[in-house]
C-alpha cells in the first residue's frame, strides 16, 4: 500500500534547495512577468474606472481576483463545449437509428439530448 503513495520529502529544506535549470528558470521569469503585467493593468483600469488618484491595495486584491475568476471561466467554457459537443454527436446517429425503428422512447431521448446539447455549446460559446 505504501508503494501508491507519492515519496514526499519530510524536510522543507529538500524541497526548496532543488535547483532550477536555467532554461526552466527563464520560463518561470516568463510567466511571473507576463502575470505581473497583467495585474498592474488590470488593477489599473480599476482604479481608472473609480475615477482613483492612485492604484490601491483593493485594486490590487481586485484584479487579482479578476484575472483567477477568467481562468476558471475559461475552464468552465471549454467543458461545457466539449460536453454539448459530444450530446449533439449521439443524437444525430441516434435519431437517424430510432426514427426508421418507430421507437418513440428513442427518439424522444435522442431529442432531448440534442436540445441539452445546443444548449451547452450555446452557453459555452457565451459566457
Amino acid at each position: 500500500m505504501s508503494g501508491l503513495q507519492p515519496n514526499i520529502p519530510s524536510n522543507d529544506d529538500q524541497i526548496t534547495s532543488k535547483q532550477l535549470f536555467v532554461d526552466a528558470k527563464n520560463k518561470a521569469r516568463e510567466h511571473i512577468d507576463s502575470f505581473a503585467s497583467s495585474l498592474v493593468l488590470q488593477a489599473k483600469i480599476l482604479a481608472f474606472r473609480e475615477k482613483a488618484e492612485l492604484v490601491l491595495v483593493r485594486h490590487i486584491d481586485e484584479a487579482s481576483d479578476a484575472i483567477l475568476a477568467r481562468k476558471q471561466r475559461d475552464w468552465l467554457r471549454e467543458f461545457l463545449k466539449i460536453i454539448g459537443g459530444a450530446l449533439i454527436g449521439a443524437f444525430v446517429p441516434g435519431l437517424i437509428t430510432s426514427l426508421p425503428a418507430n421507437d418513440i422512447l428513442s427518439t424522444v431521448v435522442y431529442i432531448v439530448l440534442g436540445f441539452a446539447g445546443m444548449a451547452m455549446v450555446f452557453i459555452g460559446l457565451s459566457i
